[in-house]
């Protein structure tokens, strides 16, 4: 009997499993460089892949097949370099969706939240919220002042509704249902074929790209509210909305 399942698993399971594996692995990477600059990369790879295998085997190019080959040898640490981005938000979102419990904002801080954001939004005064879900966020948070306060209307409001505040043009980050620190940097999107409205919308898209955090964003030109989450911007949504997207830790934007 242990024989025959011995035989199967080896025969048929095996085979199965090693295709689900891979196939996940491929969905997942895909999912991740969809819309960025890895796609053409891996587009321009697959033609000097192509390019090879013609010269070599079809035309029997020599010169060109030296140079290729030799290419192929050093490939590896080529990318490597070129990928070092991409691969390192491929393991992070890896280690978060096996580690990572997510963030969960207790109800009264969304309200907290919501309400400044309302007032920022009607006031027309620009503002950037960053809300950690599983993957830290420890790099950004150094680069702006340490508060380590609990969340509330009024320290928001106070932070971003005062122009001439030093904190101002920064983000707000929440960790743990505390503003760990505010007037903080965040990365740009270099992402051309998305409109956005101005710095703030670039640096929420841009961090959304790079990580799992929800970024919210008030423009001080239109009054908008917008929200971003991996890699996915919404624009003029409206504060239900947004209460939604923080109690679902972002993935509310789905829906929209």
């Amino acid at each position: 009997m242990m024989d025959t399942i011995a035989g199967i698993y080896g025969k048929y399971i095996v085979n199965v499993l090693d295709i689900l594996i891979l196939a996940f692995v491929f969905y997942r990477v895909i999912l991740i460089i969809k819309g960025t600059r890895a796609t053409q990369i891996i587009l321009g790879i697959l033609f000097l892949l192509g390019l090879t295998i013609v010269a070599r085997d079809v035309v029997h190019l020599r010169a060109v097949s030296w140079i290729l080959d030799n290419f192929w040898f050093a490939a590896v640490i080529i990318f490597a370099v070129v990928f070092q981005t991409e691969i390192r938000n491929v393991l992070a979102q890896i280690g978060s969706q096996i580690w990572g419990s997510g963030a969960n904002i207790k109800e009264t801080y969304i309200a907290d939240i919501a309400e400044a954001v309302e007032d920022l939004s009607a006031s027309m005064m620009g503002c950037l919220i960053v809300i950690e879900n599983d993957m830290g966020l420890k790099n950004y948070t150094e680069t702006g002042v340490a508060l380590n306060a609990n969340i509330s209307k009024e320290l928001l409001l106070s932070i971003f509704k005062n122009k001439s505040a030093p904190l101002h043009d920064g983000a707000v980050i929440i960790v743990n249902n505390k503003i760990t620190a505010a007037g903080c940097l965040l990365p740009l999107s270099h992402d051309t074929d998305v409109k956005l409205f101005g710095t703030r919308h670039r640096a929420a898209l841009g961090l959304s790209e790079i990580t799992d955090a929800l970024v919210i964003v008030v423009s001080e030109e239109t009054g908008h509210v917008s929200a971003a989450y991996k890699g996915k911007l919404i624009s003029n949504i409206s504060i239900s909305k947004l209460k939604e997207i923080i109690s679902t830790n972002g993935s509310g934007l789905k829906g929209k």
